[in-house]
């Protein structure tokens, strides 16, 4: 009986040792199991704690972005309005180089009506030089003419005198 006790002892003490190992087995498993999650969890924590950092700084970021935004958005608004008035420039300084256009062009057309004028003026005036030059000759011929009339006239009146002087010579001596 002591041997059979003695090897029921053994037998459960083997049982428990197996079933001891067994627990001991599923508890490393667990331990390993645990381990693992921790370092998991660990793991995530790190990475929140990362991300949440992350997310202030990008938090930050965003807010240094808003008023970087706000700025660009405003400086966009004046080169808006500078484009907008550079337009209106424009379209004014396209208006006075077209206004300006059109007045040279009807300089140049009066300019040509003024040359075609001016050339008509030449011709008349070479024209009336001619007639001027016409008119001197016949002047001079006049003139001539003149001098001979007068020269003829007092070559008459001499011969009247001379005439009258005879007529009165005959005259007293037809008296007598």
């Amino acid at each position: 009986m002591a041997s059979d006790s003695s090897d029921r002892l053994n037998e459960i003490s083997g049982e428990l040792a197996g079933i001891l190992e067994s627990r001991i087995q599923e508890l490393m498993t667990a331990m390993k199991a645990a381990e693992q999650a921790t370092r998991q969890v660990v793991t995530t924590e790190l990475e929140i704690a990362r991300y949440r950092q992350l997310q202030e700084t990008l938090s930050g970021e965003l807010g240094e972005i808003g008023g970087e935004m706000e700025t660009l958005r405003a400086r966009a608004e004046d080169v808006r309005a500078q484009h907008g008035a550079l337009v209106t420039e424009r379209d004014r300084l396209r208006e006075n180089v077209e206004r300006a256009e059109r007045d040279v062009r009807e300089t140049d057309a009066q300019i040509e009506d003024q040359r075609s004028r001016m050339r008509g003026l030449e011709e008349e005036s070479e024209s009336l030089r001619r007639e001027n030059n016409d008119l001197r000759g016949k002047i001079r011929t006049l003139e001539e003419n003149v001098v001979r009339m007068r020269t003829l006239r007092e070559e008459l009146m001499m011969s009247i005198s001379g005439l009258s002087q005879q007529m009165a010579a005959l005259s007293i001596g037809a008296k007598e």
